[in-house]
């Protein structure tokens, strides 16, 4: 059980150092002692750089603290965890994407950070984010940064087949159009596959983003039952499943794959890919011969994407839970969170920072994409893949996509299937 701790005992005790207690100011310099913290994140060269320097800053100004940032692969990042947690070993702070939020808090793996905060911190967030950490009315994380999908696109391969390119997001490719342009690209052999998707590693909750612009839904309007078995599931089934099956995607780039897409990307092998805006910093150093650049995702009956970014938990292990959370106000107060997500490209989450606008420095007209693209996130998605219960039907789901991708699985067998199986879970 959490320790409850009033916030009078907490600043008496020293314990909110770091971020200001409420107004996220500069960290002062609050303990003699020494303290020791680990923070587990999976992250490209640009977030681990923005993660340093954010851990230097804080360090900086608490002399005697110090944070050692473990970086782990993201395809073993949660397996790691859950084996240290199973150990007693877990770090003191580990980074998580919203799905996975309730499954920490419902296993009492992660902290109920209300002690450590104030009774409105939430109001500063966006409401997606908030509701996305919080797990009957407590937050057990606090939200660091957004994300989502566009599609990348070698510009000088789409112009040497003659491709327009779509000018605002009402013009976007439909399904269909996207398919002809892939086939288009295929037949002049611009790339050994004309496109790849970024749901690898398990990745499913991207999928939905083709369900949602279907006019489906994994689960009804309550979310007590599934309806991926509905018309809408199961016609997306078969036209993701299209993809592998007429050669358009490189068959090593389904869910269960570890591919890194956007490798190929840079070398030519596919000239589109549906991936997020973090990827910029990588496709900027490494796409050199090529000009390349960022449009709307391809659209059916509307438009949709996906709920991306990331959030900052407190392990039932951390060795000093309120040192630990008193670094995580400070990683998420409005200066440091503008550093990392104009460094790393990633999109805020404190309303200050998304009402205001980031001035990206580095391809700020292909950010403003990403960013047109969050306003068109299902709130019934949100709802859906934050439950608590995600992270039980999450894995099956994957397994069975990845069956109708790699083994000819129907789409009415997968589509029954993964029914089944959420039905079981949301009734257990």
């Amino acid at each position: 059980m959490t320790q409850r701790i009033d916030r009078r005992t907490i600043l008496k005790s020293g314990l909110a150092l770091g971020a200001g207690f409420a107004t996220g100011g500069l960290a002062r310099p609050a303990l003699a002692q020494s303290r020791e913290m680990t923070l587990a994140v999976w992250g490209s060269d640009a977030e681990v750089a923005a993660y340093n320097a954010v851990i230097a800053k804080y360090q900086a100004a608490n002399p005697g603290t110090t944070i050692r940032l473990d970086v782990m692969p993201f395809a073993q990042f949660y397996q790691q965890v859950d084996t240290r947690l199973a150990g007693r070993q877990a770090p003191d702070l580990f980074r998580v994407t919203y799905q996975q939020v309730g499954r920490y808090a419902t296993g009492k793996a992660a902290v109920d950070l209300s002690p450590y905060l104030d009774a409105n911190t939430g109001d500063a967030f966006t409401s997606a984010v908030w509701s996305a950490v919080s797990v009957d009315g407590a937050p057990f994380a606090l939200p660091h940064h957004t994300d989502t999908f566009a599609l990348y696109y070698n510009a000088d391969a789409l112009d040497q087949a003659g491709i327009a390119l779509p000018t605002s997001m009402e013009d976007a490719w439909t399904w269909a159009k996207f398919i002809e342009n892939a086939k288009l690209l295929k037949e002049r052999q611009a790339g050994s596959y004309p496109f790849a998707m970024s749901w690898q590693n398990g990745a499913v909750h991207r999928w939905l983003v083709y369900l949602y612009q279907h006019g489906g839904q994994l689960l009804n309007d309550d979310l007590s039952a599934s309806a991926i078995q509905e018309a809408a599931g199961v016609e997306t089934i078969r036209w993701t499943q299209s993809w592998f099956q007429e050669g358009l995607v490189p068959p090593s780039t389904s869910l269960k794959s570890s591919e890194r897409i956007q490798n190929l990307f840079v070398n030519g092998t596919i000239p589109m890919m549906l991936n997020g805006n973090w990827q910029i910093p990588f496709v900027q150093q490494q796409a050199s011969r090529f000009k390349w650049g960022v449009t709307y995702l391809p659209r059916d009956k509307a438009m949709a994407d996906d709920l991306g970014g990331t959030c900052v938990a407190v392990s039932r292990d951390a060795k000093d839970p309120a040192a630990a959370a008193a670094f995580l106000r400070f990683l998420t107060d409005e200066a440091n969170m503008r550093d990392f997500v104009n460094e790393a490209q990633f999109l805020p989450v404190r309303r200050s920072l998304v009402d205001a606008g980031i001035d990206y420095k580095l391809r700020p007209d292909e950010m403003r994409v990403f960013v047109d693209m969050t306003k068109t996130i299902p709130e019934h998605l949100v709802r859906t893949v934050t439950l608590p219960t995600w992270g039980r039907f999450n894995p099956r789901f994957a397994d069975q996509l990845d069956l109708a991708f790699t083994s000819g699985q129907s789409p009415e067998e997968t589509a029954e299937t993964i029914a089944a199986d959420v039905d079981r879970v949301l009734v257990a």
